[in-house]
């Protein structure tokens, strides 16, 4: 966790399978925030920060997601976390009932790995309640019935060329402001795909929204805030 400590500066960590040594990293630091995931497939991954890894399909709020039962929460996350899904996972929020209320700072979908946004059937849309990176070289998918996706000022969304975003809806990105509650200038409009390329959708401190990329019907855009009342 953030302010911890592990081992010492040089310490190996290795993976033995059967008596035979696999992969390994040298610890370059003492001190949190560090997390260092042994993967079911002998990998080894390792972040700067406090990392849930999901290697099981299931909940966000179910422990047997992530790897070591570590499922993210209030507590865990008072510094900041990032949440990492791996290939062949796939990740609902379905159980957050339409809200991230912690401080999630990073979410990163591998290629393979199937990140699940809203509630089936809920038209109330999802809200990240803090400034969040969404990296996305899988696939999104937004599963709720209608709602927008709420990002604060300070997010970034981007899909790598091969990743893809997908809903059975159009559905609008809103950006709001975090001590208001209101939203700030127009709907972004995702659609109901994108795939084909890249896409960057970033929002600056202050709200304003650059997006670009080589995905179909993509444009580069740059547009100023301007508050406006609440939305979905």
């Amino acid at each position: 966790l953030s302010g911890g400590g592990f081992g010492a500066k040089g310490t190996a960590l290795k993976i033995v399978q059967g008596g035979v040594a696999g992969a390994s990293f040298t610890l370059t630091s003492a001190t949190g925030p560090f997390t260092c995931g042994m993967l079911p497939d002998g990998s080894i991954e390792t972040y700067d920060s406090v990392t849930a890894i999901a290697i099981n399909s299931g909940d966000f709020t179910a422990a047997g997601t992530f790897l070591g039962g570590f499922a993210p929460s209030a507590d865990i996350c008072s510094g900041g976390c990032g949440i990492e899904v791996i290939s062949g996972v796939t990740l609902s929020t379905a159980g957050l009932n339409g809200a991230l209320n912690f401080d999630i700072t990073s979410i990163t979908v591998a290629t393979g790995a199937t990140f699940q946004l809203g509630t089936p059937g809920a038209s109330t849309g999802f809200k990240f309640s803090s400034a969040v990176t969404l990296s996305i070289s899988g696939h999104m998918s937004f599963v709720g019935s209608g709602g927008y996706i709420r990002l604060p000022p300070g997010s970034d969304f981007n899909i790598t060329a091969g990743g893809a975003f997908s809903s059975a809806i159009s559905v609008s990105i809103e950006i709001f402001d975090l001590l208001t509650g209101l939203a700030i200038g127009p709907l972004q409009t995702l659609g109901t795909l994108i795939s084909g390329g890249t896409f960057t959708l970033s929002v600056s401190a202050s709200g304003s929204v650059t997006i670009g990329g080589t995905a179909a019907g993509v444009s580069s855009t740059t547009e100023m805030p301007a508050t406006r009342s609440i939305g979905g």
